[in-house]
């Protein structure tokens, strides 16, 4: 009887080892998952080394990477993003779920406005129709 419940407990660790590796696995797959403003599409996140990953490998499909840290280097995430054209029209609002934020915008010039704890910053971004443009906010 020992031997079967040697047996038994092993497999119940193989399994719940298994679960395990299955739930961590689908959870760095699914990641961040891409949003839309006014048919805008963005993508946002990083908060985790797993999850910078995952972005990593997204970013091909955007045009405009934004960073946000501390003066000191810590990520930040929570911050406010607003993006306006040239015109001033609003073509992308959102909070940025974790230091990095993604987006895909046509070609133009574009004003970024990040607001982290009331403190704003902005800085305008020419995005060209092919490449990728990237910008960084320090608080």
């Amino acid at each position: 009887m020992r031997t079967s419940k040697i047996v038994l407990n092993g497999w119940c660790l193989f399994v719940a080892g298994l679960l395990a590796v299955r739930v961590s696995a689908e959870t760095v797959l699914s990641g961040p998952e891409p949003q839309t403003y006014k048919g805008i599409p963005y993508l946002s996140g990083g908060i985790g080394v797993d999850e910078r990953e995952t972005l990593r490998q997204q970013a091909k499909d955007y045009n405009l990477m934004l960073g946000f840290a501390e003066k000191a280097g810590n990520y930040l995430s929570d911050v406010e993003v607003v993006i306006k054209n040239a015109k001033g029209d609003t073509v992308l609002e959102a909070v940025s779920q974790g230091p990095w934020f993604f987006t895909k915008l046509p070609a133009g010039t574009y004003t970024v406005i990040a607001t982290m704890t009331g403190k704003t910053q902005r800085h305008v971004v020419k995005v060209a129709a092919t490449g990728h443009a990237q910008l960084y906010f320090y608080w």
